[in-house]
Protein backbone atom coordinates (compact mmCIF):
# COMPACT_ATOMS: atom_id res chain seq x y z
CA UNK A 1 0.00 0.00 0.00
CA UNK A 2 1.39 3.37 -1.09
CA UNK A 3 0.25 6.81 -0.08
CA UNK A 4 0.29 8.61 -3.42
CA UNK A 5 0.43 12.06 -1.80
CA UNK A 6 3.80 11.37 -0.19
CA UNK A 7 4.98 8.36 -2.19
CA UNK A 8 5.60 6.45 1.04
CA UNK A 9 4.86 2.79 1.70
CA UNK A 10 2.41 2.60 4.61
CA UNK A 11 1.91 -1.17 4.67
CA UNK A 12 3.50 -4.22 3.09
CA UNK A 13 3.43 -7.97 3.53
CA UNK A 14 5.50 -10.32 1.35
CA UNK A 15 5.87 -7.38 -1.04
CA UNK A 16 8.85 -8.94 -2.83
CA UNK A 17 7.47 -12.47 -3.03
CA UNK A 18 7.30 -13.75 -6.61
CA UNK A 19 3.77 -14.49 -7.82
CA UNK A 20 1.84 -14.71 -11.08
CA UNK A 21 0.16 -11.42 -12.01
CA UNK A 22 -2.73 -12.99 -13.97
CA UNK A 23 -4.72 -10.27 -15.75
CA UNK A 24 -2.86 -7.48 -13.96
CA UNK A 25 -0.45 -8.11 -16.84
CA UNK A 26 -2.91 -6.21 -19.01
CA UNK A 27 -1.99 -2.97 -17.20
CA UNK A 28 1.40 -3.07 -18.91
CA UNK A 29 -0.21 -3.99 -22.25
CA UNK A 30 -2.44 -0.93 -21.90
CA UNK A 31 0.52 1.33 -21.00
CA UNK A 32 2.40 0.36 -24.15
CA UNK A 33 -0.65 0.90 -26.36
CA UNK A 34 -1.30 4.34 -24.91
CA UNK A 35 2.33 5.34 -25.43
CA UNK A 36 2.82 3.87 -28.90
CA UNK A 37 -0.49 4.34 -30.74
CA UNK A 38 -1.03 7.83 -32.10
CA UNK A 39 -4.78 7.80 -32.75
CA UNK A 40 -6.63 5.39 -30.48
CA UNK A 41 -10.04 6.08 -32.01
CA UNK A 42 -9.09 5.67 -35.67
CA UNK A 43 -6.27 3.13 -35.72
CA UNK A 44 -7.90 -0.28 -36.07
CA UNK A 45 -7.07 -3.95 -36.17
CA UNK A 46 -8.92 -7.23 -36.44
CA UNK A 47 -8.87 -10.62 -34.76
CA UNK A 48 -6.45 -12.84 -36.70
CA UNK A 49 -6.89 -16.58 -37.10
CA UNK A 50 -3.51 -17.13 -35.41
CA UNK A 51 -4.73 -15.38 -32.25
CA UNK A 52 -8.03 -17.26 -32.20
CA UNK A 53 -6.24 -20.58 -32.74
CA UNK A 54 -3.78 -19.89 -29.94
CA UNK A 55 -6.57 -19.12 -27.50
CA UNK A 56 -8.45 -22.22 -28.64
CA UNK A 57 -5.38 -24.40 -28.13
CA UNK A 58 -4.89 -22.94 -24.66
CA UNK A 59 -8.54 -23.73 -23.88
CA UNK A 60 -9.22 -20.36 -22.35
CA UNK A 61 -12.21 -18.05 -22.58
CA UNK A 62 -11.71 -15.08 -24.85
CA UNK A 63 -14.16 -13.05 -22.69
CA UNK A 64 -14.63 -10.24 -25.19
CA UNK A 65 -17.09 -11.80 -27.63
CA UNK A 66 -15.02 -10.73 -30.65
CA UNK A 67 -15.28 -12.72 -33.90
CA UNK A 68 -12.41 -13.52 -36.22
CA UNK A 69 -11.94 -10.82 -38.85
CA UNK A 70 -14.03 -8.33 -36.89
CA UNK A 71 -12.35 -4.91 -36.83
CA UNK A 72 -12.10 -2.65 -33.77
CA UNK A 73 -10.33 0.56 -32.88
CA UNK A 74 -7.44 0.27 -30.43
CA UNK A 75 -9.47 2.36 -28.00
CA UNK A 76 -12.31 -0.19 -28.11
CA UNK A 77 -9.87 -3.01 -27.44
CA UNK A 78 -8.32 -1.24 -24.45
CA UNK A 79 -11.74 -0.94 -22.82
CA UNK A 80 -12.49 -4.59 -23.61
CA UNK A 81 -9.31 -5.88 -22.00
CA UNK A 82 -9.23 -3.53 -18.99
CA UNK A 83 -12.94 -3.73 -18.08
CA UNK A 84 -13.95 -7.26 -18.98
CA UNK A 85 -10.42 -8.67 -19.19
CA UNK A 86 -10.91 -9.80 -22.80
CA UNK A 87 -7.93 -11.97 -23.68
CA UNK A 88 -8.40 -11.75 -27.44
CA UNK A 89 -8.50 -7.94 -27.17
CA UNK A 90 -5.18 -7.90 -25.28
CA UNK A 91 -3.57 -10.14 -27.89
CA UNK A 92 -4.93 -7.99 -30.72
CA UNK A 93 -3.42 -4.90 -29.09
CA UNK A 94 -0.09 -6.65 -28.55
CA UNK A 95 -0.07 -7.88 -32.15
CA UNK A 96 -0.75 -4.35 -33.43
CA UNK A 97 1.77 -2.53 -31.23
CA UNK A 98 4.39 -5.25 -31.65
CA UNK A 99 4.14 -5.19 -35.47
CA UNK A 100 2.76 -8.73 -35.56
CA UNK A 101 5.50 -10.13 -33.33
CA UNK A 102 4.36 -11.20 -29.84
CA UNK A 103 7.93 -11.91 -28.69
CA UNK A 104 8.94 -8.38 -29.62
CA UNK A 105 5.96 -7.00 -27.71
CA UNK A 106 7.03 -8.95 -24.61
CA UNK A 107 10.49 -7.42 -24.98
CA UNK A 108 8.82 -4.01 -24.99
CA UNK A 109 6.87 -4.95 -21.85
CA UNK A 110 9.98 -6.06 -19.97
CA UNK A 111 12.00 -3.04 -21.05
CA UNK A 112 9.24 -0.73 -19.84
CA UNK A 113 8.95 -2.62 -16.55
CA UNK A 114 12.65 -2.07 -15.86
CA UNK A 115 12.35 1.63 -16.73
CA UNK A 116 9.50 1.98 -14.24
CA UNK A 117 11.47 0.18 -11.53
CA UNK A 118 9.73 -3.19 -11.60
CA UNK A 119 13.04 -5.07 -11.67
CA UNK A 120 11.68 -8.39 -10.33
CA UNK A 121 9.05 -8.75 -13.04
CA UNK A 122 9.10 -10.72 -16.27
CA UNK A 123 6.30 -10.78 -18.83
CA UNK A 124 5.99 -13.65 -21.30
CA UNK A 125 2.59 -12.72 -22.74
CA UNK A 126 0.24 -9.76 -23.03
CA UNK A 127 -2.77 -11.32 -21.30
CA UNK A 128 -1.57 -12.77 -18.01
CA UNK A 129 -2.62 -16.30 -18.98
CA UNK A 130 -0.68 -18.74 -16.83
CA UNK A 131 2.97 -19.15 -17.77
CA UNK A 132 5.90 -20.00 -15.50
CA UNK A 133 7.86 -17.12 -17.02
CA UNK A 134 5.12 -14.56 -16.42
CA UNK A 135 5.78 -13.41 -12.86
CA UNK A 136 5.95 -10.29 -10.71
CA UNK A 137 5.75 -9.02 -7.11
CA UNK A 138 3.24 -6.87 -5.25
CA UNK A 139 5.85 -4.09 -5.03
CA UNK A 140 6.49 -4.18 -8.78
CA UNK A 141 2.79 -4.10 -9.66
CA UNK A 142 2.41 -1.09 -7.37
CA UNK A 143 5.14 0.73 -9.31
CA UNK A 144 3.55 -0.19 -12.66
CA UNK A 145 0.05 0.88 -11.58
CA UNK A 146 1.38 4.11 -10.05
CA UNK A 147 3.04 4.91 -13.37
CA UNK A 148 -0.08 4.05 -15.35
CA UNK A 149 -2.35 6.21 -13.17
CA UNK A 150 -0.28 9.26 -14.12
CA UNK A 151 -1.75 8.95 -17.62
CA UNK A 152 -5.24 10.55 -17.80
CA UNK A 153 -6.25 8.25 -20.67
CA UNK A 154 -5.49 5.19 -18.54
CA UNK A 155 -7.46 6.62 -15.61
CA UNK A 156 -10.44 7.30 -17.90
CA UNK A 157 -10.46 3.67 -19.06
CA UNK A 158 -10.07 1.89 -15.72
CA UNK A 159 -12.61 4.05 -13.88
CA UNK A 160 -15.33 3.27 -16.44
CA UNK A 161 -17.94 0.70 -15.41
CA UNK A 162 -19.49 0.01 -18.82
CA UNK A 163 -18.43 0.75 -22.39
CA UNK A 164 -19.92 0.06 -25.82
CA UNK A 165 -17.65 -0.26 -28.84
CA UNK A 166 -18.11 1.32 -32.22
CA UNK A 167 -20.45 -0.67 -34.53
CA UNK A 168 -18.81 -3.51 -36.43
CA UNK A 169 -19.79 -5.70 -39.36
CA UNK A 170 -21.10 -8.37 -36.98
CA UNK A 171 -22.25 -6.12 -34.14
CA UNK A 172 -24.30 -3.31 -35.63
CA UNK A 173 -24.77 -1.71 -32.23
CA UNK A 174 -21.29 -2.50 -31.00
CA UNK A 175 -20.31 -4.77 -28.12
CA UNK A 176 -20.84 -3.72 -24.51
CA UNK A 177 -18.19 -4.61 -21.94
CA UNK A 178 -18.60 -4.34 -18.17
CA UNK A 179 -15.97 -3.81 -15.48
CA UNK A 180 -15.07 -6.79 -13.32
CA UNK A 181 -14.10 -4.29 -10.62
CA UNK A 182 -17.17 -4.47 -8.39
CA UNK A 183 -15.72 -2.13 -5.77
CA UNK A 184 -16.27 0.94 -7.93
CA UNK A 185 -19.89 0.08 -8.77
CA UNK A 186 -22.38 1.77 -6.45
CA UNK A 187 -24.93 -0.97 -7.15
CA UNK A 188 -22.56 -3.72 -5.92
CA UNK A 189 -22.43 -5.09 -2.37
CA UNK A 190 -18.63 -4.77 -2.69
CA UNK A 191 -18.87 -1.03 -3.43
CA UNK A 192 -16.26 1.12 -1.69
CA UNK A 193 -16.82 4.89 -1.92
CA UNK A 194 -13.83 6.70 -3.37
CA UNK A 195 -12.27 3.64 -5.00
CA UNK A 196 -11.11 4.23 -8.59
CA UNK A 197 -9.83 1.47 -10.90
CA UNK A 198 -7.70 -0.42 -11.57
CA UNK A 199 -7.74 -4.13 -12.50
CA UNK A 200 -8.75 -7.56 -11.25
CA UNK A 201 -7.02 -10.84 -12.02
CA UNK A 202 -7.73 -14.51 -11.37
CA UNK A 203 -5.26 -17.37 -11.06
CA UNK A 204 -7.61 -20.24 -11.86
CA UNK A 205 -4.78 -22.81 -11.70
CA UNK A 206 -4.06 -21.89 -8.06
CA UNK A 207 -7.57 -20.72 -7.07
CA UNK A 208 -6.22 -17.27 -6.24
CA UNK A 209 -7.30 -13.75 -7.12
CA UNK A 210 -5.47 -10.44 -7.52
CA UNK A 211 -6.64 -6.87 -7.34
CA UNK A 212 -4.94 -3.49 -7.81
CA UNK A 213 -6.80 -0.27 -7.01
CA UNK A 214 -6.63 3.32 -5.79
CA UNK A 215 -8.91 5.11 -3.34
CA UNK A 216 -9.35 8.72 -2.22
CA UNK A 217 -10.97 10.08 0.94
CA UNK A 218 -10.67 13.43 2.76
CA UNK A 219 -7.92 14.55 0.39
CA UNK A 220 -5.75 11.43 0.85
CA UNK A 221 -5.10 8.94 -1.96
CA UNK A 222 -3.75 5.41 -1.60
CA UNK A 223 -2.74 2.72 -4.06
CA UNK A 224 -3.15 -0.90 -2.98
CA UNK A 225 -2.08 -4.18 -4.58
CA UNK A 226 -3.47 -7.44 -3.18
CA UNK A 227 -2.07 -10.62 -4.74
CA UNK A 228 -2.87 -14.25 -4.06
CA UNK A 229 -6.16 -14.00 -2.15
CA UNK A 230 -7.74 -17.48 -2.01
CA UNK A 231 -10.93 -18.06 -3.98
CA UNK A 232 -11.70 -21.46 -2.42
CA UNK A 233 -11.78 -22.74 1.17
CA UNK A 234 -9.87 -25.75 2.52
CA UNK A 235 -12.59 -28.09 1.23
CA UNK A 236 -12.31 -26.69 -2.29
CA UNK A 237 -15.60 -24.82 -2.08
CA UNK A 238 -15.66 -21.38 -3.62
CA UNK A 239 -16.01 -18.48 -1.22
CA UNK A 240 -19.18 -16.45 -1.53
CA UNK A 241 -17.17 -13.23 -1.51
CA UNK A 242 -14.07 -12.06 -3.35
CA UNK A 243 -11.51 -11.98 -0.54
CA UNK A 244 -9.23 -9.67 -2.52
CA UNK A 245 -12.06 -7.12 -2.42
CA UNK A 246 -12.66 -7.74 1.29
CA UNK A 247 -8.99 -7.26 2.20
CA UNK A 248 -8.83 -4.17 0.01
CA UNK A 249 -11.75 -2.53 1.79
CA UNK A 250 -10.38 -3.33 5.26
CA UNK A 251 -6.91 -2.03 4.44
CA UNK A 252 -8.27 1.22 3.00
CA UNK A 253 -10.48 1.78 6.04
CA UNK A 254 -7.47 1.17 8.29
CA UNK A 255 -5.26 3.59 6.34
CA UNK A 256 -7.83 6.39 6.17
CA UNK A 257 -8.52 6.16 9.90
CA UNK A 258 -4.89 5.74 10.99
CA UNK A 259 -2.78 8.24 9.08
CA UNK A 260 -2.76 12.00 8.67
CA UNK A 261 -0.32 14.46 7.11
CA UNK A 262 1.20 16.45 9.97
CA UNK A 263 3.73 19.26 10.12
CA UNK A 264 6.76 17.88 11.93
CA UNK A 265 8.99 20.95 11.59
CA UNK A 266 8.29 24.59 10.81
CA UNK A 267 10.42 27.17 9.05
CA UNK A 268 12.57 29.09 11.56
CA UNK A 269 12.56 26.36 14.18
CA UNK A 270 15.89 26.20 16.06
CA UNK A 271 17.65 22.90 15.39
CA UNK A 272 21.33 23.24 16.33
CA UNK A 273 24.25 25.61 16.84
CA UNK A 274 27.78 25.63 15.46
CA UNK A 275 31.06 27.25 16.70
CA UNK A 276 32.16 30.36 14.79
CA UNK A 277 35.79 31.23 13.99
CA UNK A 278 37.38 34.55 12.91
CA UNK A 279 34.99 36.68 14.95
CA UNK A 280 35.75 38.62 18.16
CA UNK A 281 32.08 39.09 19.06
CA UNK A 282 30.39 35.73 18.36
CA UNK A 283 31.67 32.28 19.23
CA UNK A 284 28.52 30.25 18.36
CA UNK A 285 25.62 30.75 15.99
CA UNK A 286 22.16 29.17 15.98
CA UNK A 287 20.98 27.17 12.98
CA UNK A 288 17.32 27.29 11.98
CA UNK A 289 15.16 25.08 9.76
CA UNK A 290 14.93 26.60 6.29
CA UNK A 291 12.01 24.42 5.23
CA UNK A 292 8.65 23.32 6.52
CA UNK A 293 8.44 19.54 6.68
CA UNK A 294 5.18 17.59 6.70
CA UNK A 295 4.73 13.85 6.41
CA UNK A 296 2.10 11.15 6.53
CA UNK A 297 2.28 9.72 10.05
CA UNK A 298 0.02 7.87 12.51
CA UNK A 299 -2.61 10.11 14.11
CA UNK A 300 -0.99 10.01 17.55
CA UNK A 301 2.38 11.24 16.28
CA UNK A 302 3.42 14.71 17.50
CA UNK A 303 6.25 16.98 16.40
CA UNK A 304 8.02 16.20 19.70
CA UNK A 305 8.45 12.60 18.54
CA UNK A 306 10.72 13.72 15.70
CA UNK A 307 14.44 13.77 16.52
CA UNK A 308 16.59 16.02 14.29
CA UNK A 309 20.11 14.76 13.62
CA UNK A 310 22.24 17.72 12.44
CA UNK A 311 24.75 17.18 9.64
CA UNK A 312 26.84 20.32 10.01
CA UNK A 313 30.54 21.28 9.91
CA UNK A 314 32.58 21.30 13.17
CA UNK A 315 33.09 25.05 12.80
CA UNK A 316 32.15 27.80 10.37
CA UNK A 317 34.26 30.83 9.48
CA UNK A 318 32.98 34.39 9.59
CA UNK A 319 31.74 36.34 7.72
CA UNK A 320 28.31 34.70 7.87
CA UNK A 321 25.14 36.09 6.31
CA UNK A 322 21.76 35.64 7.96
CA UNK A 323 19.92 32.91 6.06
CA UNK A 324 23.15 31.36 4.75
CA UNK A 325 22.76 27.60 4.33
CA UNK A 326 24.97 25.68 6.75
CA UNK A 327 24.35 21.95 6.54
CA UNK A 328 21.13 20.00 7.03
CA UNK A 329 19.29 17.84 9.53
CA UNK A 330 17.89 14.35 9.20
CA UNK A 331 14.49 13.94 10.80
CA UNK A 332 14.19 10.64 12.62
CA UNK A 333 10.92 9.06 13.77
CA UNK A 334 11.02 5.78 15.68
CA UNK A 335 14.56 5.20 14.48
CA UNK A 336 13.78 5.75 10.79
CA UNK A 337 14.57 8.74 8.63
CA UNK A 338 11.34 10.39 7.48
CA UNK A 339 12.82 13.46 5.83
CA UNK A 340 15.47 16.18 5.75
CA UNK A 341 15.52 19.96 6.13
CA UNK A 342 18.15 22.52 5.23
CA UNK A 343 19.69 24.55 8.07
CA UNK A 344 20.47 28.26 7.81
CA UNK A 345 22.24 30.85 9.97
CA UNK A 346 20.00 32.72 12.40
CA UNK A 347 22.06 35.95 12.18
CA UNK A 348 24.87 37.67 10.35
CA UNK A 349 28.41 37.63 11.80
CA UNK A 350 31.19 40.01 10.77
CA UNK A 351 34.75 38.83 10.30
CA UNK A 352 37.64 40.22 12.34
CA UNK A 353 40.45 41.32 10.01
CA UNK A 354 43.12 40.71 12.67
CA UNK A 355 41.91 37.17 13.33
CA UNK A 356 41.58 36.57 9.61
CA UNK A 357 45.23 37.44 8.88
CA UNK A 358 46.49 35.63 11.95
CA UNK A 359 44.62 32.59 10.69
CA UNK A 360 46.20 33.01 7.25
CA UNK A 361 49.65 33.08 8.87
CA UNK A 362 48.76 30.01 10.92
CA UNK A 363 47.50 28.25 7.80
CA UNK A 364 50.74 29.13 6.00
CA UNK A 365 52.76 27.61 8.83
CA UNK A 366 50.68 24.44 8.42
CA UNK A 367 51.21 24.20 4.67
CA UNK A 368 53.33 21.54 3.07
CA UNK A 369 55.55 24.16 1.42
CA UNK A 370 56.36 25.81 4.73
CA UNK A 371 57.06 22.47 6.39
CA UNK A 372 59.21 21.42 3.45
CA UNK A 373 61.24 24.65 3.49
CA UNK A 374 61.60 24.50 7.28
CA UNK A 375 62.74 20.88 7.12
CA UNK A 376 65.16 21.77 4.33
CA UNK A 377 66.64 24.64 6.33
CA UNK A 378 66.98 22.45 9.42
CA UNK A 379 68.79 19.80 7.38
CA UNK A 380 71.08 22.48 5.91
CA UNK A 381 71.74 23.87 9.40
CA UNK A 382 72.52 20.42 10.79
CA UNK A 383 74.85 19.71 7.89
CA UNK A 384 76.48 23.10 8.38
CA UNK A 385 77.00 22.43 12.09
CA UNK A 386 78.45 19.00 11.32
CA UNK A 387 80.71 20.54 8.73
CA UNK A 388 81.86 23.21 11.19
CA UNK A 389 82.57 20.59 13.83
CA UNK A 390 84.63 18.57 11.38
CA UNK A 391 86.45 21.70 10.16
CA UNK A 392 87.25 22.87 13.70
CA UNK A 393 88.50 19.42 14.63
CA UNK A 394 90.80 19.34 11.62
CA UNK A 395 92.11 22.82 12.42
CA UNK A 396 92.95 21.79 15.97
CA UNK A 397 94.81 18.76 14.69
CA UNK A 398 96.76 20.94 12.26
CA UNK A 399 97.74 23.41 14.99
CA UNK A 400 98.78 20.57 17.26
CA UNK A 401 101.16 19.19 14.62
CA UNK A 402 102.70 22.65 14.09
CA UNK A 403 103.69 22.94 17.78
CA UNK A 404 105.52 19.60 18.04
CA UNK A 405 109.30 19.86 19.12
CA UNK A 406 111.81 18.43 16.60
CA UNK A 407 113.62 15.22 17.77
CA UNK A 408 117.39 15.54 18.72
CA UNK A 409 119.96 13.76 16.56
Amino acid sequence: MLNLDSGSVVYEKNAQEQIYPASLTKVMTCILALENVGDLKNEKTSLKASIQNELYNLRVDTLGGIYMGEEFSIEDLLYAMMLQSANEAAMMVADYVGDGNMDYFCEMMNKKAKEIGAVNTNFSNATGLHDENNYTTAYDIAQIVKYAMENPAFVEIVTTNAYTSQPTAKHSEGISWYASNQMQKSSSEDYFPGLRGVKTGTLSEQNLSNFASTATRDGYTYLLVVLGAPTNDADGLRYKYNLAFKDTGKLYDWAFSTFKVKTLMNIGEEVAEVPVKLSWDVDHIKLLAADKFASLVPNETTADAVVPIPEIPETVDAPITKGQEIGAAKLMLNGEEVGRVRLVAAESVERSSALYYLNKIKQFFNTFLFKFVLTFLIVILVLYIILMIIRNRNMRRYKTRGKRVPRRR
